[in-house]
């Protein structure tokens, strides 16, 4: 244990050897994630379990993630290997926020998934505000209603990335309270909490990441789509 984190290795292969680096890179990921959600600190006991492969996740969780979150036992799973780097502070997010805040409301789960994939903030190479910015010039956004109804039936990397710029503009934009507000009372009460039309807070954003990126990222889709590496 290391301060308030256990950390849980394989007995040899990579994880093994870069133990010491990935427990630095949690530490400084767990204080990345504090400041973007402004929390001041976070002291409860959880545990981080390291694996080796993609079978040893699917031996024990039955998924294929490169990483996984159970809050209800303060676990997260990751892989890491010489050609997986875990997703470590996407991970941290889901548990830090849903031990401080509980489980989202159901028409949240775009703000949980956005501000996770904030956490990152980096997909090849680009960022989450350049990546929504590519979005809008070739027509991908996903409407907000499709986002909070159903967000895993959308395109994952269209979805998580939209969702993420949405995310920081929140936060850059307006106090924790509020989005606290949207993360426990759901997308229907979006406006009450924000006093702001959603259709006027997208405007908002886009306004700014036109000016901020006039020219459109040079992301080649076909190979982007495939996932972040």
């Amino acid at each position: 244990m290391v301060h308030n984190i256990y950390f849980n290795f394989p007995d040899t292969g990579y994880t093994y050897e870069a133990k010491d680096s990935l427990i630095e890179e949690c530490f400084k990921g767990l204080e990345s994630n504090l400041k973007i959600i402004g929390f001041n600190d976070f002291t409860d006991t959880i545990q981080v379990r390291f694996l080796n492969s993609p079978e040893d996740m699917f031996w024990l969780t039955r998924t294929n993630a490169g990483g996984i979150t159970y809050p209800f036992i303060n676990t997260l799973y990751l892989v890491a290997n010489e050609e997986q780097k875990p997703p470590l502070k996407h991970e941290l997010m889901h548990l830090i926020v849903m031990e401080k805040w509980g489980y989202p409301n159901e028409s949240s789960t775009w703000i949980n998934e956005g501000l996770a994939a904030y956490a990152e903030n980096n997909c090849n190479s680009f960022n989450v505000a350049q990546i929504y910015r590519f979005f809008m010039d070739i027509n991908m956004l996903i409407d907000i209603d499709s986002l909070s109804n159903d967000f895993y039936a959308e395109s994952e990397m269209i979805a998580y990335h939209q969702s993420a710029a949405i995310v920081e503009h929140l936060l850059n934009n307006y106090e924790t309270g509020k989005f606290k507000k949207l993360w426990v009372n759901g997308f229907s009460e979006f406006e009450l909490i924000y006093g702001i039309r959603f259709s006027e807070l997208k405007n908002n954003l886009e306004k700014s990441l036109l000016k901020k990126y006039p020219t459109k990222p040079n992301i080649d889709w076909e190979s982007f789509k495939e996932g972040c590496i």
